[in-house]
């Protein structure tokens, strides 16, 4: 007797969860094959499927090829139309508009996909609206137990306002178990900070050792992450100088070979200008040192034959050519303050002699 109450029961569960299901299993008994032409307007295919396997006399190709067609075409068109109420946040919308399509298109992958991850997107988002909802009580209820104790150490709390507390504290403790069980479901979720916070505020409302245990395993787990992700950062910090200490040994390399082919051909200048460019890392390196050696042999040499040269044309009052060739050794050794002394005192000579030419005009 009870097993077959249990079975009877057990119909009613199934008929009341499928009754649209059972409704369609009683439209399919009925269908015929002049039926086709309005299921394929209402895109009922797996009807129309259903239809041509009890009726094989009409299973052509042709209508194989168009029932495929207008199922590709309504599997396109529900999945637009359920992104837009994606973004309109209507999951409850598209999860329906995904389920009847499936009813409809049974075989598509791509709608039981895209149902499945918005339904569980769906149940994100009432989990977070739910725990939401918890904290914001929780709040309010931590803040009621403070004002009181405020109050009851000021004056004897009426018998009013003690039952209300204790009614208080009774919602206190039912909120504590709800924001623990969100405390839990969070930390299956990963979400770290949002499990933190539903049980610091469950032991708030009322102590337990559940939570007290959950919460410990929690920080602990929050400090091995936070260890996992500093030595992560640690390695991407190691690759990024790894990868710039490549990046300026092949520019050493490059500007070392420029500044040698420029030696080579007296070219002092583009020597100077490729040398100064190496990196500051590279610049002990004992390859840089020799081509700076040999930079600096060529370049005091040719510094030393331009000074001698302009003091020459000075010497024979050729102030503006000596200047020239005092300046073009200043652009090797900006440094020389030999050099800088010829300059100045050519500049004051020659500022003098336009000086006289003036006053003679």
């Amino acid at each position: 007797m009870r097993s077959r109450v249990k079975i009877v029961l057990a119909g009613l569960l199934l008929a009341a969860l499928t009754g649209c299901a059972e409704m369609d299993s009683i439209r399919l008994s009925q269908d015929t094959p002049a039926d086709i032409e309005q299921l394929l307007q209402q895109n009922e295919f797996a009807r129309i499927r259903q239809l041509t396997g009890r009726y094989p006399s009409i299973d052509s190709a042709e209508l194989q090829e168009l029932v495929t067609a207008r199922e590709l075409s309504y599997v396109e068109t529900s999945i637009a139309d359920a992104r837009s109420l994606e973004s309109e946040h209507d999951l409850m919308g598209a999860v329906q508009l995904l389920s009847e399509a499936v009813q409809r298109v049974p075989h598509s992958v791509k709608l039981r996909e895209m149902r499945n991850a918005l339904e569980k997107e769906r149940v994100q988002e009432l989990k977070h609206n739910e725990r939401e909802r918890l904290i914001t009580r929780a709040n309010y209820m931590l803040d009621e137990q403070a004002l009181y104790e405020q109050q009851a150490n000021l004056t004897q709390p009426t018998i009013v306002r003690r039952w209300e507390n204790l009614r208080n504290q009774k919602e206190a403790a039912q909120l504590s178990g709800q924001l623990l069980e969100h405390g839990e479901y969070a930390l299956l979720q990963n979400d770290l900070d949002g499990a933190e916070n539903c049980l610091q505020l469950s032991l708030r409302l009322e102590h337990s050792a559940a939570a007290e245990e959950m919460l410990s395993r929690l920080q602990s787990l929050k400090s091995s992450r936070q260890q996992v992700e500093k030595k992560k950062a640690i390695i991407q910090q190691a690759k990024h100088e790894q990868k710039i200490q490549r990046s300026q040994k092949q520019q050493t390399k490059a500007l070392l070979a420029e500044t040698q082919q420029a030696l080579e051909h007296n070219r002092l200048q583009e020597a100077r200008a490729a040398f100064v460019q190496i990196p500051a890392a590279n610049s002990n390196n004992s390859e840089v040192m020799a081509v700076k050696d040999d930079l600096h042999v060529a370049v005091s040499k040719h510094v030393a034959q331009l000074i001698a040269s302009g003091d020459a044309l000075y010497r024979a009052d050729k102030v503006n050519q000596a200047l020239q060739q005092w300046m073009q050794a200043r652009s090797l050794d900006p440094e020389n303050q030999q050099l800088q002394e010829r300059i100045d005192r050519a500049n004051k000579v020659l500022a003098r002699l336009e000086e006289l030419k003036r006053q003679q005009h």
